[in-house]
């Protein structure tokens, strides 16, 4: 095994660009719908009645809105077996039609606790006339689908996008 020592200011470098981005986490259970999920400590958990969670990011100091958040939000499907191809494309639909700017980015199929899932990636003008970037995950346990939100401004989504992938890969059915 070889080793290169580097003079003291290149370590720093070195060690500044490679250090691990870990970040406190904890873990929201949802006992009616059956998963977890972690997020970060310092990001605000709010719970909706609509059967979804959101996730908020810190505010910045300058900012009167938070840069970027997350919303799990489950659909009921009893008895039918949606697949989250079908689910994504209905997604999609229906994101077309309330938003005359969306711009899809990507499609693509990945798996999410052992599930075939699909991501998309896309751009849209939300509510408050703010232009998001949005990456959505859907996955389907043939009781419900699950729709995981990652939405930022467009000029912020870079900044918190591995926190997001984070959050997704955290997901996880739990047992009834």
């Amino acid at each position: 095994m070889y080793f290169t020592i580097l003079p003291a200011h290149q370590n720093v470098a070195f060690s500044f660009f490679h250090e691990s981005q870990t970040q406190a986490m904890l873990t929201y259970t949802d006992n009616k719908f059956h998963y977890e999920v972690k997020y970060p400590n310092n990001w605000e958990k709010s719970v909706k009645l609509n059967d979804e969670v959101i996730f908020i990011a810190p505010k910045e100091t300058d900012s009167v809105s938070s840069p970027a958040g997350f919303v799990v939000k489950v659909v009921p499907t009893p008895g039918k077996n949606v697949s989250s191809i079908a689910a994504t494309n209905t997604l999609i639909s229906q994101i077309k039609s309330a938003h005359k700017d969306f711009k899809q980015e990507s499609v693509t199929p990945t798996v999410l606790d052992g599930k075939k899932a699909t991501q998309v990636v896309f751009t849209a003008t939300d509510s408050k006339l703010q232009n998001r970037k949005a990456m959505q995950t859907v996955v389907s346990n043939f009781e419900n689908i699950y729709v995981l939100t990652y939405k930022a401004s467009t000029d912020k989504y870079g900044s918190f996008e591995n926190v997001a992938k984070d959050i997704v890969n955290s997901f996880k059915f739990v047992p009834n």
